[in-house]
């Protein structure tokens, strides 16, 4: 009987060898197998739609019951990719990115990961320019993007955010069509604009209008923007106080013209400098036609 017992117990640890030698996961001390939480849209709910103008392009994809998921470039800026979530991430995390192949897709995976950080708040996740290009080239292929992360409540479960590469080429190839229209003024170009204005006159012209306007496009395009000044001259022709007054009245024209656009006034500040702070430090036609101006000063920030 003791053989018997020793024979059973010679089997039940063959059989847990065998077990740790196919589940090295399971070998670890006190491990268990990760549970899988997948976000992603299904066959017949994915969707991707394009946006784009002459300043930005812009591809999003709605990952059900976890967030927005953004591929975007604006003028003069690099492609960036990022994740709205719906819900704040609480904690910072490790995860990883790699292509997954759908059920229909013969062609292996490409077997790279990239590692990154999963952020707190709610745009957790968020790729740079080449890591962004990678996932785009992957997505054109058939594959599926996979954001692998623990769970930050239970770290027994691996969360795993996807991006479906299902009704995809379409909108890739107007996002491509997109970019390579896309204007190549950018935020260094029109971080410093200028309007003039007529001899004693706050009112703006159809030319001053136009250059405001194009500068709306980039001003609502731009999510880094987090100020604008707008500052009122005028010239040296007149009182010093009654040019303070002339430059403070264009100043408020320029800044209402904005906000009227659809600017947030919030992230606007009014500052005039009567004939104090000229362009052109002289007295001809020249000089001062330069210095009745507004000028317009946009600052970023890391949104």
């Amino acid at each position: 009987m003791l053989a018997s017992l020793q024979s059973k117990v010679r089997g039940f640890v063959f059989l847990g060898i065998l077990l740790m030698l196919s589940r090295p996961d399971l070998a670890l001390s006190g491990a268990m197998p990760l549970e899988s939480q997948i976000y992603m849209a299904g066959l017949h709910e994915s969707e991707w739609v394009f946006a784009g103008s002459d300043i930005s392009c812009e591809l999003r994809h709605k990952v059900p019951q976890f967030g927005q998921a953004i591929f975007r470039r604006i003028a003069g800026d690099d492609l960036f990719f990022r994740i709205n979530s719906f819900q704040p991430i609480p904690e910072k995390l490790q995860g990883t990115l790699r292509e997954v192949s759908p059920a229909w897709e013969h062609h292996l995976p490409d077997d790279l990961q990239q590692h990154l950080v999963i952020h707190t708040g709610m745009r957790p996740i968020r790729l740079g320019r080449k890591p962004a290009g990678w996932l785009l080239t992957s997505l054109s292929k058939g594959q599926v993007g996979s954001f692998d992360f623990l769970d930050w409540d239970d770290s027994r479960r691996q969360v795993h955010v996807r991006l479906s590469p299902v009704k995809f080429q379409k909108p890739y190839r107007e996002f491509k069509q997109c970019l390579s229209k896309l204007s190549t003024e950018g935020f260094e170009t029109l971080k410093e604009s200028t309007v003039l204005f007529a001899l004693d006159v706050h009112d703006l012209d159809k030319k001053a209008k136009q250059r405001l306007d194009r500068l709306v496009k980039y001003i609502l395009a731009d999510e880094k923007l987090v100020g604008i000044t707008v500052a009122g001259h005028a010239d040296d022709q007149g009182t010093r106080r009654y040019n303070k007054k002339l430059s403070a009245r264009r100043a408020m024209t320029v800044s209402n013209y904005l906000v009227s656009k659809g600017v947030d006034a919030g992230i606007i500040r009014k500052r005039h400098y009567g004939e104090s702070r000229p362009a052109i430090p002289k007295r001809s036609e020249r000089a001062r036609a330069a210095n009745r101006r507004a000028k317009i000063s946009l600052s970023r920030g890391d949104r």
